[in-house]
């Protein structure tokens, strides 16, 4: 079995590589594409030895998709421009490239800006607003530092939690190599986000010292974010007050604060913000819809696909996640953008 499929995944690949290609360049209406990205670093950054491989893409790689994308035809352009067009329905490019980017992670500012102001490329950066200008980040990093270093025996105690969601030979023998670590990640997703942290809280973590943490800031300072604001280039969305997975808060008062708050946290950006909602790791419940329809013009889920103007609802944009695993090359982003056949 394992050797059919390696047989049959190139076929697949160029398959899909083929209707990525074809649908690219024979849009016959408005549509538009909305790729994804969260963090932008480059290959040799430490960062990278504790974030998910799903998560990263090189500078260099998100020039290339832009360059790509290019060639394709395809009008760079904020977000918000575009729904504005769609709903006065006039002057929509037959084929449009919406640039995202989830978090608001501080290496946006870093390396993901400078290749987009050289190329004159409007973006958009989903905000987790309470964690701006703090040097907190999420758990995913946590325990993947956690799972991928070497654990005293304190932390050896403190960690039995964990051991449900590790395989039988991996649960008393860390460090775990990164590709491990990402698949416990997976499978604690189905804990709500509060259990995860409170069970972080218990564990003394010497690496988290104020300092270390300080020179260490992963997410966006303000004075960051007013300077790409003020460049036009980069706009802001919401995506809650603290990423919590909306599906897991059955507390109205919180799933409020989460969605309608987090915009009201953003009206230091004036013009700078926008009524977009992302909703995080794409879990949608109707209570959070009917919050989101209330205080948002438009919400990006998770979901993979184009999103043609005439028939695709604004409170349902779908995206495409890019990373350097499945667009390392022109044959692997085809694919991908190709796999919203599936």
């Amino acid at each position: 079995m394992a050797l059919l499929r390696s047989i049959l995944k190139p076929f697949a690949l160029m398959l899909l590589a083929g209707y990525g290609w074809l649908r690219l360049r024979f849009v016959n209406e408005p549509t538009l594409l909305i790729l994804t990205y969260h963090r932008i670093l480059p290959v040799d950054a430490p960062e990278r030895s504790c974030e998910q491989p799903g998560m990263v893409t090189s500078p260099e790689l998100l020039t290339k998709h832009i360059n790509l994308v290019r060639k394709f035809g395809a009008e760079p352009i904020h977000l918000d421009d575009w729904l504005e067009r769609k709903q006065s329905k006039k002057n929509l490019p037959r084929l449009a490239v919406a640039f995202t980017f989830d978090d608001g992670w501080r290496d946006n500012f870093q390396y993901a800006y400078p290749q987009l102001k050289a190329q004159n490329i409007p973006a958009t950066i989903f905000l987790v607003t309470r964690l701006v200008d703090t040097c907190e980040t999420f758990w995913p990093e946590h325990i993947l530092r956690l799972l991928t270093s070497s654990p005293d025996a304190e932390v050896n105690i403190q960690h039995q939690w964990l051991v449900p969601f590790l395989n039988r030979e991996d649960a008393y023998s860390l460090p775990l190599s990164l590709d491990k670590a990402d698949k416990v990640i997976s499978k604690l997703k189905a804990l709500p986000d509060e259990v995860i942290y409170n069970h972080l809280k218990k564990i003394k973590r010497g690496y988290d010292t104020a300092e270390e943490l300080s020179q260490n800031r992963s997410i966006l300072s303000k004075q960051e974010i007013a300077e790409m604001g003020e460049s036009g280039l980069v706009k802001f969305g919401a995506h809650t007050r603290n990423h919590l997975r909306l599906n897991f808060l059955h507390d109205q008062e919180i799933l409020r604060t989460e969605i309608v708050d987090c915009f009201e946290d953003m009206q230091f950006l004036g013009n700078m913000a926008i009524p977009i909602f992302c909703y995080p790791n794409g879990n949608v419940t109707s209570k959070a819809e009917e919050l989101v329809r209330k205080t948002y013009r438009a919400a990006c889920t998770t979901k993979t696909g184009w999103n043609p103007a005439a028939s695709r609802s604004s409170y349902d944009l779908h995206r495409f996640n890019l990373h350097d695993g499945n667009s390392l090359s022109v044959l692997h982003f085809l694919a991908t953008i190709g796999r919203a056949i599936l």
